[in-house]
């Protein structure tokens, strides 16, 4: 009987990854808000990336974390991350527009 208890204990749940997808999409995310704050910073960016870095990397991660939550008996920890980033820099461009429109009405 102890034996059996004995192996009961040593007995573990098995750990589970990260899906690959969503660790990609986490590596997308950072990109793009690497490169928005180069963007607010300098307030013209790079040239050549700006439409690689505004449209093109943001759309493939949040393709990449939404096809990520099809895996199952992977963790999603880094697919949350990386839409919550998007969702961040999401809200950041919407609130830095509604203050550019109220400071600066035009007719």
């Amino acid at each position: 009987m102890e034996l059996v208890k004995r192996l009961e204990e040593k007995r573990k749940k098995p750990k589970l990854r990260e899906t690959r997808l969503g660790i990609f999409s986490f590596i997308c995310a950072l990109l793009s808000l690497a490169y928005m704050n180069v963007y607010l910073i300098t307030l013209g960016g790079l040239d050549g990336l700006s439409n690689f870095f505004f449209q093109f990397t943001p759309t493939i991660g949040v393709v990449l974390a939404l096809v990520s939550f099809t895996r199952f008996n992977y963790k999603k920890t880094f697919t949350w991350w990386a839409l919550g980033l998007f969702l961040f820099m999401l809200v950041c461009v919407f609130v830095i527009g509604f203050f550019e429109f109220t400071i600066y009405p035009k007719p």
